[in-house]
């Protein structure tokens, strides 16, 4: 119990207050007299305890009376306080708590949020505390970091935490900085500070494919093709994102904003379905032209009359993981309005990805910037690249060759790995990324890890409708110490995430510039290694008279040379998905790494007090 935050004191005793009935109660005595927390103590003991043992009744005290003897005095306590799961609910009190249940309630698509609910009990995370923090800009006009959740995760807490930081700041500070507005089309338009990384590199290597991003649905029933081009025809005039190109005027990048762009949707016919993936593999390595576009393409490739696979395949320059949310969602929606002859009615968008590219720039200059830099410099000083033992030598020049394994993390591990970040106030991304930082410090040998890891980069609401490329790499930095516990490990992963949540805005090229001037060409600057948590907002295919199911396209190019990402499932578990260099790594390599990370995951769940050099990722076996 005492392990729990704000917790200082506190007695389990055994009662029976009536024959027959006996129950442990929990006195707990909180610092500053903050209310419990019924449901968050149940998980964080359920995370390593069995259900008998823990308690039904939780009560709040001032002290735990004790006796002249200095045992609990039982009959100065009060009687115990029942409260069981899920059955309390507080109505909001004030007009910041109204606005807050009512962002959370939309967030985290909750029918009723009260004010004492636990945050991440509701099933938040990393990526919807974000979406939090930018409605409570919106709606309050108080900029709260990405910390604050985590340490006020009920309503009530964080009302108080935001009119006292609302009252702290003033008007001036409330907005922290001027949102994303239109821009002129008449000049050139900037590439945005991520676009230009990207620009960089195919310049430095032209045709390369590990930037290539494609997803591929196979389609069964009656397929309207004309709808089908109607509706990638829609998409491609609302986001000028799928209408630009890029150059270099005078040295400088620039982007390129076609009024129009023309996206065929190519057709492929196979006589057997075998010959599907030999398709999908060629799709997927096609390279782009950034200066000629367009850097979208569809292709449809019929195998039967009443089956199809839809092949959508972009250049990571205009897109990321969320647009691709998106792209589902209004692909979807423009086709069923197609098909009926209707208007998709789908929402004005409030400003264009060049609007985005503009305010980064605008904002990331002067003092901001310099404070936001000098956060990195000071995180990442002295940081040695992750040597991972390979099967074969590194070459003098890092290729992108690549290959993917699958393997699953069962429901029950994923779920008390979950029970134990919440139970320290973190979540399952920092679960993983300490099992995933340990795993790596096992194989490297080193205690110095660090990884990388995706943000989405849209914590202004304007931004969350828009297909662009936002995403933001951030380097996680763990000291991983063989004496203390993986719970202390897990402390400190939550604590670097945080404050690298907090300094988000300085994108991942301007920190190489910064901290990486001298490259090394045979791996990639600061980080070697990537964990993340595909949590991003997803979208349905759901197409009149037709069923859609994702059709899975082997990967052949590997940005890093590891990478593990997670995606939740249905079951409860996650699959997990191990992207490697193949010149440097067997498959056989990979395959037992993941292995080795299920077990150590099994062992740091199960005793999280005890020593990290007392986990063992060795199967019986």
């Amino acid at each position: 119990l005492l392990t729990h935050p704000h917790l200082t004191h506190a007695a389990v005793l055994a009662r029976e207050d009536q024959p027959g009935t006996k129950y442990l109660a929990a006195y707990l005595v909180t610092d500053d007299g903050r209310p419990l927390d019924p449901a968050g103590l149940r998980r964080h003991l359920a995370a390593s305890l069995p259900e008998y043992m823990v308690p039904a009744a939780f009560t709040a005290v001032a002290a735990i009376p004790l006796t002249v003897n200095g045992k609990v005095d039982r009959r100065a306590l009060p009687a115990p306080e029942f409260t069981a799961p899920g059955e309390t609910y507080t109505a909001p009190r004030n007009a910041t708590e109204r606005a807050l249940c009512a962002i959370w309630a939309e967030v985290l698509g909750a029918e009723r949020v009260g004010v004492e609910d636990d945050f991440f009990g509701l099933g938040g995370d990393s990526i919807s505390s974000l979406k939090v923090t930018s409605r409570i800009r919106t709606v309050l006009g108080t900029h709260l970091s990405p910390r604050a959740l985590f340490d006020h995760p009920t309503v009530a807490r964080l009302a108080a935490e935001t009119d006292g930081r609302a009252s702290a700041d003033g008007p001036a500070e409330a907005g922290a900085g001027p949102g994303v507005v239109p821009v002129p089309r008449g000049g050139q338009l900037p590439m945005s500070l991520p676009q230009e990384r990207l620009w960089f590199l195919e310049n430095f290597t032209p045709g390369a494919i590990e930037y290539n991003v494609t997803g591929a649905l196979r389609l069964t029933g009656g397929l309207d093709v004309a709808a089908l081009e109607s509706a990638v025809a829609g998409l491609v005039a609302r986001h000028e994102a799928l209408r630009t190109t890029f150059d270099a005027v005078d040295g400088r990048g620039v982007q390129v904003v076609h009024d129009a762009v023309e996206v065929p949707v190519r057709t492929v016919a196979v006589r057997e379905a075998s010959e599907v993936d030999a398709v999908l593999r060629a799709e997927a390595v096609e390279p782009f032209d950034l200066r000629t576009g367009p850097l979208v393409r569809v292709l449809l490739v019929r195998v039967a009359p009443t089956e199809h696979v839809l092949v959508l395949a972009m250049h990571h320059i205009v897109t990321d993981g969320w647009s691709m949310g998106i792209v589902t969602r209004e692909l979807s929606a423009l086709y069923a309005a197609a098909v009926r002859g209707e208007d998709a009615g789908l929402p004005a968008l409030p400003v264009q990805y060049p609007d985005f590219a503009v305010w980064q720039r605008d904002r990331l200059s002067g003092a901001a910037l310099d404070t936001q830099l000098a956060y990195w410099r000071q995180q990442l000083a002295g940081l040695e690249p992750l040597e991972l033992p390979t099967d074969r030598p590194r070459p003098l020049v890092r290729t992108s060759a690549g290959s993917t394994r699958v393997f699953t993390v069962p429901a029950g591990l994923a779920e008390r790995l979950a029970a134990l970040g919440r139970a320290r106030g973190a979540s399952l991304f920092m679960g993983l990324t300490a099992v995933t930082q340990l795993t790596l410090a096992r194989y490297t040998g080193q205690r110095d890890i660090a990884v990388g890891t995706a943000v989405s980069g849209r914590e202004r609401t304007e931004l969350e409708g828009l297909v662009g490329f936002f995403v933001n790499t951030l380097a996680l930095r763990t000291r991983v110490d063989a004496a203390r516990s993986f719970a202390d490990l897990l402390d400190q992963v939550k604590s670097t995430a945080l404050d690298a949540f907090a300094h988000q805005d300085v994108p991942f090229s301007r920190l190489i510039e910064e901290l990486a001037p001298e490259r090394d060409t045979s791996r990639t600057p600061l980080v070697q290694a990537m964990i993340t948590l595909q949590n991003t907002p997803g979208g349905s295919f759901a197409l009149p008279g037709l069923t859609a199911e994702e059709y899975e396209i082997p990967r052949a190019a590997a940005q890093f040379d590891m990478g593990l990402h997670f995606q939740e499932v249905a079951d409860g578990g996650l699959v997990g998905v191990a992207e490697y260099n193949s010149d440097l790594f067997d498959v056989a390599t990979v395959d037992r790494l993941c292995r080795h990370w299920l077990t150590l995951a099994e062992e740091a769940v199960s005793t999280p007090a005890l020593p990290v050099a007392q986990l063992t990722m060795l199967e019986p076996a």
